[in-house]
């Protein structure tokens, strides 16, 4: 593993970054290690932490990206459709986790706890000191949907007086590789189905003339809502 590191760099205070060069059959892979500011601080620099890692998740062009570390964010199951960033399952969501959630939107990466369903005792990531409180704030977000094939909390095992240690398991495969390429030159079209339902309603308000017509509308909005 040690002679496949390319490098290591810390980025900023709060962001580090592990490049794995290529190895056999398994293309470069890039690890950013982050950690996010708490509630207690300002917007501004809570902000500044995700712009700063969304900018260092752009410049990089690894075929594989993993985004792993504390996010001090709540993410709970997914609540809507157009949600496809976010796995079924979950505990809760908090502010902290809405901002993580906008960010993996933008930058099209998943959100890998929730794909998976684990009782709460290997979701929780943090406990509080006397254990009054657990939550899940350690969170792995990868761009390869394929790649992970399970998320858990290791139990029994700390990585310091209050976190438990998170692992994820991957696999890098030739096959994965090449359904992952031929999904993005062939992307999945997603209905946004809020526009559908307005278009739907938008024809049934007006009286068509003849079947032409009304089928030249039903093609209108059934295209137009295809994309969102």
């Amino acid at each position: 593993m040690e002679k496949n590191i390319d490098s290591f760099e810390q980025l900023t205070t709060r962001i580090g970054r592990l490049r794995m060069r290529r190895c056999g059959p398994i293309l470069a892979l890039t690890i950013f290690v982050a950690y996010a500011p708490t509630s207690s601080y300002e917007e501004e620099e809570v902000e500044a932490f995700y712009m700063d890692l969304e900018k260092f998740d752009r410049e990089d062009h690894a075929f594989y990206k993993i985004i792993i570390g504390d996010f001090n964010a709540k993410v709970g199951p997914r609540r809507a459709p157009e949600e496809h960033h976010i796995g079924t399952h979950g505990l809760q969501w908090n502010d902290q986790g809405e901002r993580l959630s906008e960010f993996i939107m933008t930058t099209k990466t998943i959100h890998e706890n929730s794909q998976f369903q684990k009782p709460s005792s290997l979701r929780r990531t943090w406990e509080s000191p006397g254990g009054g409180y657990r939550n899940e704030i350690d969170h792995i977000i990868v761009n390869k949907r394929f790649c992970l094939t399970d998320v858990a909390v290791v139990p029994k095992f700390y990585k310091g007086p209050d976190h438990r240690l998170l692992r994820g398991r991957f696999s890098f495969t030739r096959s994965a590789e090449k359904a992952a390429k031929f999904r993005e030159r062939n992307p999945r079209t997603i209905i946004n189905w809020d526009r559908f339902t307005t278009l739907v309603g938008f024809c049934e308000d007006f009286a068509m003339d003849n079947i032409d017509e009304e089928s030249h509308c039903g093609r209108g909005f059934v295209l137009l809502s295809a994309f969102q």
